[in-house]
């Protein structure tokens, strides 16, 4: 995860946005979540909405290794702007 301070944001706001990630990609990979990950997600839901639209829209057939990368592509593209 980026602990690098993003201008505006706190680390306990930049670990909040990451966990959403995270968790969002895990349950678009067909993992089962646990009762407090999904708690997490009820808890952010504004931080979970604002992240689905950011997340890639490659299909689950493609394959968990080819949409972990593709996610991680997207996370690089997002630093550098």
């Amino acid at each position: 995860m980026n602990r690098e301070g993003a201008p505006g944001k706190s680390p306990e706001e930049m670990y909040i946005q990451q966990k959403v990630r995270v968790l969002l990609m895990l349950r678009k990979m067909g993992s089962n979540l646990t009762a407090s990950e999904e708690e997490f997600l009820r808890t952010y839901a504004g931080v979970v909405s604002s992240q689905l639209s950011q997340l890639p829209s490659h299909s689950i057939d493609q394959g968990a290794e080819d949409v972990v990368m593709a996610f991680s592509r997207s996370e690089t593209e997002d630093r550098r702007q």
